[in-house]
């Protein structure tokens, strides 16, 4: 950044240099012209006429000035950007005033104003130094031109018809000289004096204006960085800053909505910023939130916090600060259902303590009594209705405790394949079997993780129960165990259980995992969160596809058991197999 700044000074700076030179040129250019004016004035207009000599050396003198300005105008860039330019064409033009003042009158001339000007514009562009150097060889040739009229030397060069000529006096000769001297040297201190001044205003302008633009690229690089997302309006609720979070937040550029209403970047947001003034504002809630989309198209919540925008104490707009407030809403709603998770966990266990030991009773009382008895059709009927009504019961009883069960089971290195081998030929044999399911199955080999047997075995036999209740006409049940791939590299197992039934209502997908939510007649609601926090307790991850009169399948994955890898990195591969799984 610095090394820009610098190079872009330096370039500032040849381009002021070559348009001083250029600017000296033209002015001598301009002053030899009234020169050339003046003596083809006196030459053609005036009474008497110039000596001869005198045309000479006037029309030369002009010739060479104009040559020697010329020839500055078309020396190259690089070359009239140099200071040894402007150094050589102050002691040129020294010595060409010289040369007009002699021509003339000498002591007399008006002419030797133009020292000055030379004095002026070498102390400007060389500084105080230069400006004085350039005195002294004006003074210096002042004196030499005194001398020279006082001892006659370039008497042939004046006609006493046109200029003329009085003896001058020694102290007039000392006074103009001196007068000339001084003044020179006062010129050049005063312009230096002035030139100083000057550029030290320059510097600490530029020094305030690096200052400031040093705090404004701090100031930008602060709202730049901040996580936050950081957009201003103005009076109109224009959109007139958008920063880098307020992009990744909303996946708008800032070019895509500068100038632009923030009703359509944020529909609902005018409405809520706009109700009265700024006091009546600062006595309301001033964070809000509201649901907008992205421009993907997928909705998010906005927490907004909005300001007042001030210039010199008048109101200009408003600042609003917002954050993605979806994955917040998320573990929100996790925590509810943690919490109704540990309310079924406190009700299950008081449930297991009252009602195991009345069922337990119930059940042997009636077992006894349908060994002892001889009872009707009619009454071995209801017999079966109060058995029937005792397992499910039971069955209740035991899902509340899964449900409930905080503590870890016995772990250990368990083969997928050979579990949902044992839970299908078991479903085969029982009353819960469909002989109108076609069963299609793909199981891998060698696929194992680490986990409770038991629990894992629930987890299949709910999952592929809901398959075939799912199919009460007859269908395809698919059952797939197999590798899942990340980056390349297998550190999970999935397990695809899909099923060719009706399918799930959309309304109700995201319900399913929820205690005690059914659409079942006589189902508990509790089948499918028991698969989901015993999945979740092993590191695994769950999840649901379906699909309106195509089926249901369901995709667990949990973290794969590598044998060489938990012998070299115990903990550390498992955790990384349970983050592969949760991907």
């Amino acid at each position: 950044m610095d090394i820009r700044v610098m190079t872009e000074h330096q370039v500032l700076e040849q381009d002021q240099a070559e348009r001083n030179t250029r600017w000296i040129a033209l002015s001598r250019l301009a002053v030899v012209s009234y020169f050339l004016g003046v003596t083809m004035f006196i030459q053609f207009r005036a009474v008497g006429k110039l000596p001869a000599d005198y045309l000479w050396f006037s029309y030369s003198l002009i010739a060479v000035i104009f040559a020697f300005s010329i020839l500055c105008l078309a020396l190259p860039r690089t070359v009239r950007r140099r200071r040894l330019n402007i150094v050589a064409q102050s002691i040129v033009d020294v010595l060409f005033v010289t040369a007009i003042v002699l021509l003339t009158g000498g002591i007399d001339s008006v002419y030797s104003v133009l020292y000055s000007l030379v004095i002026i514009y070498s102390t400007l562009f060389l500084g105080r130094r230069g400006g004085l150097t350039i005195a002294a060889l004006s003074s210096l040739s002042y004196v030499l031109i005194v001398h020279a009229g006082y001892s006659g030397t370039f008497e042939i060069l004046y006609d006493e018809g046109l200029i003329p000529r009085g003896e001058p006096t020694r102290e007039y000769i000392l006074t103009r000289a001196a007068t000339h001297v001084a003044a020179f040297v006062i010129m050049a201190l005063l312009t230096s004096f002035v030139v100083e001044q000057e550029r030290k205003a320059k510097r600490m302008l530029a020094e305030k204006a690096t200052a400031f633009d040093r705090l404004d690229l701090l100031h930008r690089s602060i709202i730049e960085s901040v996580d936050t997302g950081i957009l201003t309006i103005n009076l109109d609720g224009a959109v007139r800053s958008f920063n880098r979070a307020a992009e990744e937040i909303t996946g708008f550029a800032f070019g895509e909505v500068v100038d632009r209403s923030i009703e359509e970047v944020f529909p609902g947001v005018s409405a809520v910023i706009s109700q009265g003034g700024a006091d009546e504002r600062r006595r309301q809630r001033k964070r809000f939130e509201i649901v907008i989309r992205k421009k993907s198209g997928e909705p998010m919540v906005l927490g907004i916090s909005e300001s007042s925008l001030h210039e010199r104490g008048v109101r200009i707009g408003s600042i609003l600060i917002f954050q993605d407030l979806t994955p917040f809403k998320e573990m929100e709603r996790e925590g509810e259902k943690n919490k109704q998770l540990a309310f079924i966990g406190q009700m299950a266990a008081g449930l297991a303590h009252e009602l195991r030991t009345p069922l337990q009773s119930i059940s042997g009382s009636i077992q006894i009594l349908r060994r002892d008895l001889k009872l009707e059709p009619t009454d071995e009927r209801l017999m079966q209705v109060i058995l029937r009504a005792k397992d499910q019961m039971e069955g209740l009883v035991r899902n509340f405790l899964l449900m409930a069960r905080t503590n870890l089971g016995m772990r250990s290195e368990t083969d997928i394949g050979r579990l949902v081998e044992d839970v299908i030929e078991s479903l085969t044999v029982s009353a819960e079997w469909n002989p109108r399911v076609v069963l299609r199955k793909e199981l891998g080999e060698g696929l194992t993780v680490m986990g409770d047997p038991a629990e894992i075995r629930q987890v299949l036999w709910n999952l592929i129960i809901n398959a075939m209740q799912a199919m009460p006409e007859g269908g395809t049940l698919t059952v797939r165990v197999c590798p899942d791939g990340v980056n390349g590299e297998a550190r999970a197992v999935r397990v695809e259980i899909g099923d060719t039934g009706a399918g799930i209502d959309p309304a109700h997908i995201e319900k399913i995992w929820e205690p005690f939510y059914t659409t079942k007649e006589r189902g508990s609601g509790l089948g499918l969160a028991i698969v989901r926090r015993i999945v979740e307790s092993h590191g695994g991850h769950v999840e649901v596809q379906s699909e309106a009169t195509r089926g249901t399948r369901f995709r667990v994955r949990l973290p794969r058991f590598m044998r060489e890898e938990s012998e070299g990195s115990g903990a550390d591969a498992q955790r990384e197999s349970a983050a592969a799984a949760g991907r």
